[in-house]
């Protein structure tokens, strides 16, 4: 997956009403787990071993703990 990908994948799920700034603002519970769980689906048994993915709750949070497991390139 790359970075495009990934922010594609996210702006699908959040609310465009409530996060202005897919980069930078913070989603919700909800959004959050939709999230993990799509990339449940793209990296299978991978994500949920990841410490501290369930923090991730934002774009640069996320990008910065998918690109340190090597699962997201540029």
């Amino acid at each position: 997956m790359n970075k495009k990908d990934l922010h594609k994948l996210i702006k699908n799920i959040v609310d465009s009403n409530k996060i202005k700034n897919i980069e930078e603002d913070e989603w919700d519970s909800l959004a959050h787990l939709s999230i993990l769980m799509e990339l449940d689906k793209v990296f299978p048994n991978q994500i949920t071993s990841i410490e501290n993915i369930a923090e991730a709750n934002s774009y640069k949070k996320l990008e910065k703990v998918l690109l340190s497991k090597k699962l997201l390139n540029d």
